[in-house]
């Protein structure tokens, strides 16, 4: 299937790839179908191998929605879960990808980036079925900081 996008223009995806939300996301409501794209390694974070630690979560139906989303463990190695299956209906532990969504927030004439780790987003990658939970836990911050820049300089020539 050919899936139009707003950042990346057309590209093919499979059909076994999408994955859907049934309840779809917060702020986001009804059915939605999505992909995720590989967008490599976060700088600095712990590498996963080969794995990418970055992914955009892209609407099939929408090209302008799309979340940008990072493996938790990546830059908070300390980051401890307990996702009940039955919210992802019934999923086999072992088929669960759990990702937290980014958010970018333009401070200051810099640019600070968070992760929201109290409401990871986990899909069933045997189903392809996916859910925002939300945790009982609520130790863990919905805007745990990722990394901050600060304005741009003019780069010195060499």
């Amino acid at each position: 299937m050919q899936v139009e996008t707003s950042r990346f223009g057309t590209i093919e995806a499979a059909d076994d790839e999408v994955v859907s939300f049934p309840d779809g996301l917060p702020g986001f409501p009804g059915e939605r179908r999505m992909i995720l794209l590989g967008a490599g390694q976060m700088p600095g974070s712990v590498e996963l191998g080969d794995h990418h630690t970055l992914f955009w979560l892209h609407d099939v139906d929408d090209p302008e929605l799309a979340f940008l989303t990072i493996v938790p463990w990546s830059a908070y190695p300390d980051y401890d879960i307990d996702v009940d299956p039955a919210e992802v209906d019934d999923a086999d532990a072992d088929d669960l990808c759990v990702l937290a969504i980014v958010t970018v927030r333009r401070e200051n004439d810099g640019v600070r980036l968070t992760s929201n780790l109290l409401a990871p987003v986990v899909i069933d990658t045997n189903r392809r079925v996916g859910r925002q939970v939300i945790l009982q836990d609520s130790s863990w911050p919905v805007h745990a900081p990722l990394a901050e820049a600060g304005p741009a300089t003019e780069a010195t020539p060499c």
